[in-house]
């Protein structure tokens, strides 16, 4: 099995991308197995001329590191990593490629505890063997040598990091930087990619976190975490590191409005993604660190806040900037470009979304992660000379050859005239049914938002047979802050509105069933499923609600001990949901823990028990509240498991669970296979 693997993966170049499409046997849906298959490309990388390309191949048992030639056609195995390579006790992966030159690549190596070895049978010894390590390789592959292997350095005792690369100083033909996390906290070393030698820049501090470089690799801000602040130095006149920011750690949120994106060609000032105040969407600044300001806007959208941006290797300019409309949208500095970035989404339907991860020094040649609704995560290749496109490989292999759903953009007016969107997903075949049963499935956050994408939960749903519906209601991210602020205030009742609007919408147009309908939702979607159970009783036959927050004068009271009652983060929660002091009743009328007795719908409640955002009692007491009122109510409490990031054998359950759930309660999904 692993040769054929490899073997299709070192021909992939020989063949049409699509080729696989044209075959006319029936394809079976994707199931669970696919959805968290091993095998697959992990990475990829191009070199600095474009001339050769490096991927990590999956198997069951070991990963590959593979060399295609794109000139000659010439491809090979450079080296294997076994996953018991380290030892039994041990399963070991590579997880990332770079090219430091055309000559020479580096790879990391991820070292973790064997599924089946218990952490407390784990000597001194065994522990130092755990975490990351940083390999170079030449092309021939005749010489691989560790980093930092033969260093001895304190600053390197009970390093188990040793894999972080924070510049490829492209300036340096044999260094570059890496972070090392020991004992005494974070230090940065230069090391030589030929030797695996290095020496100390920044001694070790237990405060550091990060450095911001400029163009030759040397710190110009230094970040750091110290009596429950991040606080951020700039270097003066004198080369002292001087403090020109800090925030509460209790009051940091999880989009961050001040984030670095490279440095620029112009003394003392640096690219960041910001929303300074007074500004409605984030976008990109060329911030003065001298004068601690920022200048005028680089790169913004009128509609939507920006998420990423890339700048050139010389700092001269922008590369591109992406926002979200429906997919991710990157706009490229350069016009010809981006009639390239253009016609490879419309190559796509405009229905994917793309991610340059590597490109050739000239920006010929562009390595892309694609991923959407009727695409799944897949490396690609693309020269812009001639517009040639190939795939390296999908991300896990088990999806290539399955039938997928379609999605689409569905707009709507709310009851009060707000003009809004979500991602409606129809199961494979079913593009021209009726009358389908739904899950609606609305967002955490809430100030997050969602888009096309290969969802996994969406994915599932659809392959079990049912549409999904994901609304962006107001109080959503990425539509700018005016458009996240009107959700304040709102919980359980406009946001909610937005929610029942949308079926509604879905049932005038004939696309669902209304009487085979289920929310279902995490953290603050797991919210307004239970919201939807409460506040809106006839609208659904069941509700699943995973991490959701069933009492939120609790949740609130939780905040607020948590972070201060005077911390900006609690402000935050009470502009959100409420003053627990000033809007008691107001707030009541909404928390669905207040409100059991009009539940009509049976109710599925899922809760990792170290989640420490929506803490396990949440759910907990919604059980018992439930089980004493005699509604039909289940828990699946998730051992030692937090808000999010499950182990996938837990994923597993959760979904195994719901999709019996949803069987059993709106019946199965349009033409479901017996095993999806």
């Amino acid at each position: 099995m692993r040769a054929r693997w490899i073997a299709s993966l070192l021909l992939a170049f020989a063949a049409p991308v699509f080729a696989a499409d044209t075959i006319s046997v029936p394809m079976p849906r994707l199931g669970l197995d696919d959805l968290f298959a091993e095998e697959g490309v992990v990475d990829v990388a191009v070199s600095p001329t474009g001339r050769y390309l490096s991927a990590i191949a999956r198997t069951r048992d070991s990963d590959v590191l593979v060399l295609f030639d794109i000139k000659t056609g010439e491809h090979k195995a450079l080296t294997k990593m076994g996953r018991k390579d380290i030892g039994s006790r041990y399963d070991a992966y590579m997880s990332t490629i770079y090219w430091k030159s055309d000559d020479l690549m580096l790879f990391r190596v991820e070292i973790h505890q064997a599924k089946n070895v218990k952490v407390k049978d784990f000597t001194s010894g065994d522990f130092r063997r755990l975490g990351n390590r940083l390999f170079s390789i030449t092309r021939d592959g005749k010489n691989t040598t560790r980093m930092l292997a033969d260093n001895r350095n304190s600053e390197l005792a009970w390093a188990l990091d040793l894999g972080k690369i924070l510049s490829l100083l492209a300036r340096d033909p044999e260094h570059i930087l890496m972070v090392v996390d020991g004992m005494d906290g974070r230090s940065l070393f230069k090391v030589n990619v030929r030797t695996g030698m290095g020496e100390v820049v920044i001694h070790a501090d237990p405060d550091i976190i990060d450095w911001w470089l400029d163009l030759e690799g040397k710190p110009v801000v230094q970040v750091e975490v110290s009596r429950g602040y991040l606080r951020f130095y700039r270097q003066d006149d004198s080369k002292k590191w001087k403090l020109y920011y800090k925030v509460r750690l209790r009051e940091i949120r999880d989009e961050n409005d001040y984030t670095p994106i490279g440095p620029s060609n112009q003394d003392g000032k640096f690219y960041v993604l910001a929303r300074p105040e007074g500004t409605q969407r984030r976008g990109v600044y060329l911030y003065d660190l001298k004068t601690e300001s920022f200048g005028d806007v680089v790169a913004d959208n009128p509609s939507y806040d920006l998420f990423a941006a890339t700048v050139s290797r010389d700092g001269t300019h922008l590369l591109r900037y992406c926002y979200i409309a429906d997919v991710r949208i990157c706009e490229l500095n350069d016009a010809k470009k981006n009639e390239y970035m253009k016609s490879l989404r419309k190559y796509f339907n405009d229905s994917v979304n793309v991610y340059v991860v590597d490109s050739s020094d000239d920006n010929q040649t562009w390595l892309m992660y694609i991923e959407g609704p009727n695409e799944p995560p897949s490396y690609y290749w693309y020269r812009l000379s001639d517009s040639k496109i190939q795939r390296v490989g999908y991300v896990q292999e088990a999806m290539s050859n399955k039938q997928l759903p379609t999605a689409s953009t569905l707009r709507y007016t709310a009851r009060d005239g707000v003009k809004l969107s979500g991602y409606l997903t129809l199961p494979p075949g079913a593009a021209n049914a009726t009358q389908l049963p739904l899950v609606m499935y609305p967002h955490g956050g809430p100030e997050v938002r969602d888009r096309l994408s290969f969802d996994l939960y969406a994915q599932y749903f659809a392959s079990l047979g049912y549409a999904v519906f994901q609304p962006n209601f107001r109080g959503s991210d990425g539509f700018g802050r005016q458009f996240a602020e009107s959700g304040y205030g709102q919980w359980g009742r406009a946001m909610q509105d937005d929610i029942s609007d949308a079926l509604a919408t879905l049932v005038e147009k004939k696309i669902v069933d209304p009487n085979r309908v289920c929310i279902v939702g995490a953290s603050y979607g797991g919210y307004a499923a239970l919201a939807g159970a409460t506040l809106t009783p006839d609208l659904y036959k069941c509700v699943v609600a995973i991490a959701g927050i069933a009492d939120l004068q609790d949740f609130l009271n939780t905040r607020r001990k948590l972070h201060g009652s005077d911390s900006e983060l609690y402000a935050y929660w009470k502009r959100q949901i409420g003053d627990p002091e000033t809007d008691a009743v107001r707030i009541a009328a909404v928390s669905p823990a207040q409100h059991v007795d009009a539940i009509k719908a049976p109710i599925l409640l899922v809760h990792g028990d170290d989640d420490q955002i929506v803490l396990y009692n949440q759910s907990k007491d919604m059980k018992k509240l439930l089980d004493k009122s005699g509604r039909p109510t289940q828990l699946i409490k998730l051992e030692d498991e937090g808000h999010s990031g499950w182990s996938d054998e837990n994923e597993r359950l959760v979904m195994n669970a719901i999709a019996e759930f949803l069987k059993a309660k709106i019946g199965p999904g349009y033409k479901a296979e017996e095993k999806p």
